[in-house]
């Protein structure tokens, strides 16, 4: 549909126009009339025409100052000037004001029906370009969280940044050469400086991030991480290397009334810790000072530059063992992660030493949560092939992830310890019982009973004295014995409610457990019979 506003005060035109527009296009156009300028104006007011034909020479207000006034409050539509003087300045100004031509009078029928075609194929273009454009930027409204959380994700793992963070940054046209992180930190209650419940209130600013992210972009122009157990990162460019003392406690003044926004929105309370500004190949750094400034700070929102610990790395060290211990100890295996790269990162960086050296200090390290583990009663299954894959790490980065996966599995192994064996295996049993029809998988059940599947498959075999596929099978061969026995249902139903989709499969595996067939199972239970 196009809206055309014919505007002249003489009726034999707007008559002709109108019938050269109806007879041509049909019902594609909707036209509207106007007798002079002003009328012009007012009814591209309220019609908000595509298009416009207007009269140089009206009562009043001109065609010429009309087309300025229209395209003023909507600049998209299309404008021919239609005069009987051929007077080159008013074409001149026509065309500077914008309109697509300068037709004179009396109007060719060929040549108007040409331009309203040219002028209609230019608006159908802007329209696809418009529809196009909000396309896209829609697609970029879901896609640019998850570019965000990259380039975040970038900038506070070790290394990362090299490989990836200018692509990042080009997608994000970000400028700047400097950023300050910022740590979100959220719980039910503070207990001294942490926050207490980080599980629970983390599981609840689930469903809030949405929110949280908007708060966060109302008071700095930031790109935020996903979140993170019970925190949230975000990064603020800078365009200066330096924070001014005065800008400082700007930041922190804005800190503060964002904490207070979220605190509202949530429900729960919140915290923020705030590092220095570091050039972008260094934010790993500022990332470590905004933890310490939340793990230390005993305020809502606490810079680094406000604490005494930021210089003193021997106290900044014991600080970041002792959170690494903490997690593990408490099986939080997500913090675990957190932490232990957060002190591999610090190792790597701040403890001028070779490969060798670093890697010692990370195997006290490690050796030493073993120890807590062991007296807790619980101790990974794999402990030693941890200890010989750190000792065999070639570099840095393999390094880290050696050290990373082995306080994670003793987090793990603090998990299992924490719950009875029986238990667990119990409850596992009950859910095969009750899903073995189904194409269920050790993982699954792991899954369903909340442990890692290399875990529940040692548990289980200990426990339960064979393996879990074994078990299974048991079961569903069990059931497809019964079923046979009752002589109700076809050998192809008992494959299926058995928990089998392929006959000839389930035969094969009845054969292998029971001797003989389903076939001649169920003949032999008719001759006991």
């Amino acid at each position: 549909m196009y809206k055309i506003l014919i505007a002249d005060d003489e009726g034999i035109v707007t008559d002709s126009l109108q019938y050269i527009i109806e007879k041509n296009f049909g019902s594609e156009c909707q036209v509207a009339i106007a007798k002079n300028g002003r009328q012009a104006i007012e009814v591209a007011e309220s019609f908000q025409p595509d298009m416009a034909l207007l009269d140089i020479q009206m009562p009043g207000i001109n065609g010429l100052k009309a087309m300025e006034e229209i395209r003023a409050q909507n600049p998209r539509v299309k404008t021919l000037i239609l005069t009987a003087y051929d007077n080159f300045d008013y074409a001149k100004e026509a065309l500077r004001l914008g309109a697509v031509d300068y037709l004179m009078k009396p109007i060719n029928k060929k040549v108007i029906v040409e331009r309203l075609t040219g002028m209609m194929h230019t608006i159908d273009q802007e329209r696809q370009k418009r529809r196009d454009d909000l396309l896209v930027k829609e697609k970029m409204e879901a896609v640019i969280p998850i570019i965000e959380n990259g380039f975040v994700i970038s900038l506070i793992i070790q290394n990362e940044y090299e490989d990836s963070g200018e692509q990042y940054r080009s997608l994000l046209n970000l400028e700047e050469d400097y950023g300050i992180i910022m740590a979100l930190e959220w719980g039910n209650a503070r207990e001294g400086a942490a926050m207490g419940n980080p599980v629970g209130s983390g599981v609840l600013a689930h469903k809030y991030y949405g929110k949280m992210s908007e708060l966060v972009k109302v008071y700095f122009r930031a790109f935020v991480s996903g979140i993170m157990g019970n925190k949230m990162i975000c990064v603020i460019p800078a365009v200066e290397p330096n924070l001014e003392y005065a800008a400082r406690l700007q930041l922190i003044e804005k800190a503060r009334s964002l904490v207070t926004s979220l605190k509202h929105a949530v429900g729960i309370d919140f915290k923020a810790g705030i590092g220095t500004v570091r050039p972008w190949e260094d934010m790993f750094d500022s990332y470590q000072e905004a933890l310490n400034a939340l793990r230390h700070g005993m305020r809502n929102v606490n810079h680094i530059d406000d604490l005494v610990v930021k210089d003193n790395r021997e106290k900044q060290k014991q600080l970041m063992e002792q959170m690494v211990l903490k997690a593990v100890s408490m099986g939080m295996e997500h913090e675990a992660r957190q932490e232990a790269t957060v002190f591999a990162g610090w190792v790597f960086k701040n403890q001028a030493s070779a490969l060798e050296e670093e890697k010692l200090q990370l195997m006290e390290m490690l050796l030493l949560a073993r120890r807590m583990v062991q007296d807790q009663g619980g101790a990974p299954v794999r402990d030693q092939e941890l200890l010989s894959a750190l000792l065999a790490a070639g570099d840095e980065e393999t390094t880290r992830q050696k050290f990373v996966a082995a306080m994670v599995e003793l987090a793990q192994a603090v998990v299992i310890k924490n719950q009875e064996p029986d238990g667990i295996i119990t409850r596992a049993q009950d859910y095969i019982r009750q899903n073995f029809r189904k194409d269920i998988s050790l993982e699954e059940v792991a899954r369903a009973v909340g442990i890692s599947p290399y875990y529940f498959s040692k548990l289980f075999k200990e426990e339960a004295g064979m393996n879990f596929t074994e078990y299974l099978t048991g079961i569903r061969i069990e059931t497809a014995k019964r079923l046979l026995s009752e002589r109700e249902l076809s050998i192809k139903q008992v494959c299926v409610d058995s928990g089998y989709a392929n006959p000839n499969y389930f035969s094969r595996i009845f054969k292998k457990w029971v001797g003989i067939t389903p076939t001649e199972f169920r003949d032999g239970v008719g001759e006991d019979h």
